[in-house]
């Protein structure tokens, strides 16, 4: 074992014991704190508030109905053995994988005893609490005691009942997390269910108790093989419930709509009954979409509406007219013909960059509705590349009636469709006439599975992947990227240790700062997997390093559409530059879901106080949780307050 500054590096990771180096002075390009221990992987990771206000992280990795002890045993050295017992008979007989199961296992064993589904209280006094260190090889047990009280369970113990891992997630308008499909045993086998996270109770909404996870409740050592249903029978792993799917997903999108429902996109499946070896060659990419009611907890397929598209097809609600309902769901890129006659590969589809209008509303209404076809479907425009498992944002801007200046949605590398790796950006805006995709600044290499937030200014920062040209070697991007919506440049401000790309998540934090979180365990340290611990780390922009920021002294707890709100900064107050809010939902699999950056329009009233415009309807901000900062004439923002956006 080789632990500290004298290790020979791998995977672009350099051997450093000093800080990460920036590109320039904080106050130019920021600076990047030192590493935070974080319990668990991060793989899906959100904000949500709770009664009291206070912000806190729900986070899980794979599977996330389970503890870690439940599936591994610590007791073994170096970072304890997964349980061939829990694998037979929870899993079927499915493979362990060598990157997500082990990703349990861990040298700090009392982490191993948690459940895989935590939460982060960030107001703990020692939530942040470090010593300094930007090597994970460094980090030991006194480190990771220094915070572990400001983790605490929230799976299993809180009414989790399901693999939540690789589904989709979205917030509802009323604060509440639902979680789309998910994890049956293995990759691309899904699940019908919907999981709702209700951030005022910190528990799960009641689901029919799946009968293999129940038989183990009560039978955890399994010494009672009667009492174990076969868990290749589908019926014992996902039982049919009221408020299930038609389609099992895993891989889907999910689309908070502006009345409220949420648009399902996408997802693959495969029939697990058949067992490990020949499950593969059973897959199928579901291309029904459905819509969710949150106010009947039920679904309806729109069979009218089918598309063949990529597994997390980016998806974002754009407005098309100025009235209400004139809205649309623009998707990123499909599948290119011709199909593929072997299905056992992980992915086995190419794409391309179609882009496309999804009318929602016009589906619904179809009284041919339940009749299978490919209608309400109309082509945009064509990106160069389908940029799939790469990042992406939206940004929008509003003017004094709250409509659409500019709706720009920006897209970060990914894969091309057709398996190589790209270093473009491409960005178009669905408020132009004819929107067209346009190439702006490229990455500093081509990488995949990278992450992107849109900060308080506008810029969005770059965080992550891995890639490399065709044929060549694949390294990690461990540069920090800051890319200008306005001037399509992209410029490195930071450089980390920690190579973050696959199952690695990024969020704003309401402090204007940077949490990046997740990737696998194993994939921090691949040198010597057995060394990874999972970690956070904060990047602060060089906003926060230009003296004092403004000040939120008073706004409004709730925004409604088409309303104007007052603003009251604390004296003394600079001349103020820019309002925005920033929606905060959950993130997976390195993309921004419902995220959303928009700028509002306001006038100054007096020295400290502001009139800001609220958005016109749900197009451009659908209902749910928003940061709302105020920044002033140097572009610096105030901490954001949290508000609630709807009717």
């Amino acid at each position: 074992m080789c632990v500290g500054s004298g290790c020979a590096g791998a995977d672009g990771l350099e051997d450093v014991q000093e800080a990460p180096s920036e590109a320039g002075a904080p106050s130019e390009a920021g600076a990047l704190g030192p590493l935070i221990p974080f319990h668990k992987d991060a793989v899906h990771a959100g904000f949500f508030w709770d009664p009291l206000g206070r912000p806190k992280i729900l986070f899980w990795m794979r599977p996330s109905e389970y503890r870690g002890t439940d599936l591994a045993d610590p007791t073994v050295e170096p970072i304890g053995e997964l349980r061939e017992s829990f694998r037979q008979i929870v899993y079927g007989g499915f493979r362990f994988s060598d990157t997500l199961e082990r990703s349990v296992l861990s040298r700090i064993k009392d982490d191993i005893a948690r459940e895989n589904t935590l939460v982060f209280d960030l107001t703990h006094p020692d939530a942040f609490a470090n010593r300094g260190k930007y090597d994970v090889r460094e980090l030991d047990d006194a480190d990771f005691a220094m915070n572990a009280d400001a983790f605490y369970d929230r799976g299993s113990s809180a009414g989790l009942g399901y693999n939540l891992f690789c589904a989709g997630n979205t917030t509802l308008t009323d604060g509440r997390w639902l979680v789309v499909g998910g994890h049956d045993k293995s990759g691309n086998q899904g699940t019908r269910k919907l999981n709702i996270f209700d951030p005022l109770t910190e528990t799960w909404v009641h689901r029919t108790a799946a009968p293999v996870k129940a038989a183990y409740d009560v039978d955890p050592s399994f010494r009672f093989p009667e009492l174990h249903p076969n868990a290749l029978d589908e019926r014992n792993t996902d039982p049919p419930a009221p408020s299930d799917m038609r389609y099992q997903r895993w891989y889907p999108t999910a689309v908070t709509l502006p009345d409220g429902k949420v648009l399902l996109l996408s997802g693959s499946d495969q029939d697990s009954s058949v067992g490990p070896d020949e499950a593969p060659a059973t897959k199928v990419r579901q291309v029904v979409p459905e819509i969710y009611d949150p106010a009947t907890d039920r679904t309806v397929a729109l069979e009218n509406a089918r598309k063949l598209l990529p597994m997390y097809p980016r998806s974002f609600v754009v407005q098309t007219g100025r009235h209400k309902d004139d809205w649309k769901v623009a998707v990123v890129a499909e599948v290119q013909p011709p199909l593929p006659t072997d299905l056992r590969p992980y992915d086995p589809f190419q794409y391309n960059g179609n882009t496309y209008l999804l009318d929602v509303r016009a589906a619904l209404a179809d009284r041919r509705r339940g009749e299978p076809g490919e209608r309400h479907w109309r082509l945009v425009d064509r990106a160069d590349f389908a940029h799939e498992s790469g990042a992406s944002a939206a940004m929008f801007e509003l003017d004094d009636d709250g409509q659409p200046l500019s709706q720009r949605i920006a897209l970060f590398g990914g894969d091309a469709g057709d398996g190589d790796d790209v270093a473009a950006v491409e960005m178009i805006d669905f408020s132009e006439r004819r929107p067209r995709w346009r190439r702006q600044g490229e990455l500093v290499r081509p990488a995949t599975q990278n992450n992107a937030v849109v900060l308080p200014n506008g810029r969005v920062l770059i965080v992550g992947g891995r890639g490399g040209p065709p044929g060549g070697e694949r390294v990690s991007t461990l540069e920090y990227q800051l890319f200008d919506p306005d001037s399509g440049h992209i410029e490195t401000v930071a450089k980390t240790t920690v190579p973050r790309h696959d199952h690695s998540t990024l969020q704003l934090a309401p402090d204007g700062s940077v949490y990046s979180m997740g990737g696998n365990r194993v994939d921090l340290a691949p040198e010597d997997d057995t060394l990874g611990v999972p970690v956070l780390q904060v990047y602060k922009p060089a906003y926060m390093f230009m003296g004092s920021r403004p000040v939120i002294e008073r706004a409004p707890e709730e925004i409604s559409y088409r309303r104007s709100f007052e603003v009251k900064l604390d004296a003394p107050c600079r001349s103020a530059g820019s309002v925005a809010i920033l929606r905060t939902d959950p993130v997976t699999h390195n993309w921004s879901w419902g995220n959303r950056y928009v700028k509002l329009s306001f006038d100054r009233t007096s020295r400290c106080n502001l009139k800001v415009h609220a958005p016109a309807s749900g197009a451009t901000a659908p209902g749910g949780n928003y940061l709302l900062f105020v920044l002033d004439d140097r572009g610096v923002p105030s901490e954001a307050k949290r508000v609630r956006v709807g009717e």
